[in-house]
């Protein structure tokens, strides 16, 4: 039997306050932008994107990712994966009235910068390793890519929608080009790098 005390509203202290809802939410998002900004920077570097133009589709699939947090948030299981997908989007097909082609093999493109203001970050290493990754064709690129930033075949396979089997066939062929290029002469004795 239910007392009068049950159905009385409960006291205003113990209702849930929006605001903090609101600053709970807007904490979660910036916890993730700042582990994922850098690796998104990376990915996109890594899928063929100039600096700037990677720090801009970066920006831009942050607000898009912002909008819909909540729905992303509860529903997406990998949003780290949701957010790449969204940058290399923003990447290809920038605001605006033109659309970029899909990226070529790096013999099509502009060499990448060896200076800037960034150079001691970027060394001359890493943009070989750029370079080397730019030269892979679309889905071998972003395969490689999304496998250094953790992410496993099954996961990258669906994002790329193909089979395990083929993305795994993918970073296989990837890597020995990689190797090719980045350690000529070890490539030619058979030998991996160590």
């Amino acid at each position: 039997m239910a007392t009068d005390d049950q159905h009385l509203p409960l006291p205003m202290e113990h209702l849930p306050d929006p605001a903090e809802d609101r600053v709970a939410v807007r904490g979660d998002f910036l916890d993730f932008y700042d582990r994922e900004y850098h690796l998104l920077v990376r990915f996109l570097l890594c899928c063929g994107a100039p600096k700037a133009e990677a720090e801009d589709a970066a920006q831009e699939a942050f607000l898009e990712v912002w909008a819909r947090w909540d729905w992303v948030r509860d529903t997406v299981r990998r949003p780290s994966l949701y957010l790449r997908k969204v940058a290399y989007h923003k990447y290809l097909r920038p605001p605006g009235p033109r659309r970029r082609p899909l990226p070529a093999t790096m013999r099509e493109q502009e060499p990448p910068e060896r200076s800037g203001p960034d150079h001691a970050v970027l060394t001359d290493e890493s943009l070989d390793v750029l370079a080397a990754l730019r030269e892979l064709d679309g889905n071998s690129m972003i395969a490689m890519a999304l496998r250094v930033d953790g992410f496993t075949a099954v996961e990258i396979a669906d994002h790329l929608g193909l089979s395990a089997q083929k993305v795994r066939d993918l970073l296989k062929k990837a890597r020995k080009a990689l190797r090719a290029r980045l350690y000529p002469a070890r490539a030619k004795e058979g030998g991996a790098p160590r």
